[in-house]
This record gives C-alpha cells, structure tokens and sequence, in this order.
C-alpha cells in the first residue's frame, strides 16, 4: 500500500484543493488538467497534464507543401 502524502476533503458541487505537495510534486498549475481513470482492478488514477492550445502546435507541423496565408483565409470563405 502506498503512504499517504496528504489528504483534502470534498466539499459542495464535489469539489476539492490539490494538497501543496501533490501540487509542487507534479508541477501543477492554472493550466493543468486532471485526467481520471479506473484501471483493471477498480484503482482510481489521476494523471496530470498541461492544458492545450492553438499556441502550443505552433510549428509542432511541417509541410513541404507551399502555402499562403491569404490564400488559406480566403479558402475558408468559399
């Protein structure tokens, strides 16, 4: 079994705080999601990610295909 580390308590609408050091631990922030899943033998698990936006696929992508921006734009008006 594992140690607990700290505990918070559920309160209205079932929200909940992350405990300081859950939240220090897993570089927690504004930005993080909580992702919640039961595994195979009914274990809760809690993963953590950072949220994603359009900032963040910025140049993720390449293309040899030429493009052009204007052209694009107007594309999706057609």
């Amino acid at each position: 079994m594992n140690e607990i580390l700290a505990t918070s308590k559920v309160y209205g609408n079932y929200q909940t705080s992350i405990p300081k050091e859950i939240r220090k631990k897993n570089n927690i922030d504004k930005e993080t999601v909580l992702e919640w899943s039961i595994d195979k033998e009914g274990n809760t698990i809690v993963n953590f990610r950072k949220r994603r936006d359009i900032r963040n696929l910025i140049g993720a992508f390449s293309t040899e295909e030429k493009t052009n921006a204007v052209e694009l734009k107007r594309s999706l008006y057609e």
